[in-house]
């Protein structure tokens, strides 16, 4: 008998450790969409967007998430990376000119310098 109840107790342990590791895992991967608005909330934060400004950076704020996910995905050197990283960053900025005023940009651009 004690031994059917440490093989259940060992059992019990071994699916609560695999749903643990489960629940870590997925918390590291989190989709391009939920970046997305969580950097769209953080820009809204610091530049105060209107509705349709938060619409259109968020589009291209998830382009730019599933651009570099299939980024970090793909067998490529490291310096075809950093360069697809660097075109990223510059669609962004392009993207992000275009939608934010200029005050708001100069804002944008000034939390970016100081954050460097």
């Amino acid at each position: 008998m004690k031994k059917y109840i440490s093989l259940f107790s060992f059992i019990a342990l071994f699916f609560v450790g695999m749903q643990f590791s489960a629940a870590q895992s997925s918390d590291r991967q989190q989709s391009a969409e939920a970046i997305a608005k969580q950097k769209t909330h953080d820009l809204h934060q610091l530049v105060t967007l209107t509705g349709d400004q938060q619409g259109d950076v968020f589009k291209v704020l998830v382009d730019a998430e599933q651009n570099m996910g299939e980024l970090r995905k793909r067998e490529i050197s490291d310096k075809f990376r950093q360069e697809g990283m660097k075109t990223l960053d510059m669609r962004v900025e392009e993207g992000l000119k275009r939608i934010l005023t200029p005050s708001q940009f100069k804002l944008y651009q000034n939390s970016l310098e100081s954050k460097k």
